[in-house]
């Protein structure tokens, strides 16, 4: 006997394999929604019935929305990923669906880190690190970017009233990230 394992063996292992992941984070996500002791489901429900939130048309336009944001960040990142290697939309779309699934189980979504690493041979894996550390750093800063700007446009238009001192420490906190930012890249 060689002691190996036949390739159907092994196919349905990896299936078994990709199947408890998806069980196990479908787990993960109910019992910290359902073991939470600052979240009242009753309450919850009854806020989204008060304000008709489940209408047909808000629901479609929220999973419109999903599937344009699920869309854009495949797009992103096979187009980070092409300078090292050319991948297809689809692998693509595996990638960063396992990488999402691993980002739930781990603090910080580092998991998303190791899960797109993983796609690629062990030479191109720290350029991969970086890529992804670069897309999630440049969508941080985006998200800063527009944060900076709408947060002044927040205030006038609901006239909140903020201490001139948390204010001045708000915008050199702003100033200090920005400065940095600017000198990381």
């Amino acid at each position: 006997m060689q002691g190996t394992v036949p390739n159907k063996t092994k196919q349905l292992f990896f299936a078994l394999i990709k199947l408890s992941i998806v069980v196990g984070a479908c787990y993960f996500i109910y019992h910290k929604l359902a073991h939470n002791d600052n979240l009242n489901f009753s309450v919850f429900i009854a806020f989204l019935m008060k304000n008709d939130v489940f209408l047909l048309k808000n629901i479609l336009f929220v999973l419109f929305l999903s599937i344009f944001n699920w869309f854009f960040e495949i797009l992103k990142w096979q187009n980070l990923v092409s300078s090292i290697k050319k991948v297809t939309f689809f692998e693509a779309f595996k990638q960063s669906l396992a990488a999402h699934t691993a980002s739930l189980f781990t603090p910080n979504r580092i998991g998303e880190y190791g899960a797109k690493a993983i796609y690629f041979i062990k030479h191109l894996r720290k350029r991969v690190l970086l890529l992804n550390l670069i897309g999630n750093m440049s969508q941080m800063s985006t998200t800063l970017l527009f944060g900076v700007i709408g947060f002044p446009l927040f205030i006038y238009k609901y006239d909140i009233d903020i201490s001139p001192i948390k204010l001045f420490y708000l915008i050199t906190l702003t100033a200090l990230i920005i400065a940095f930012i600017i000198f990381f890249f």
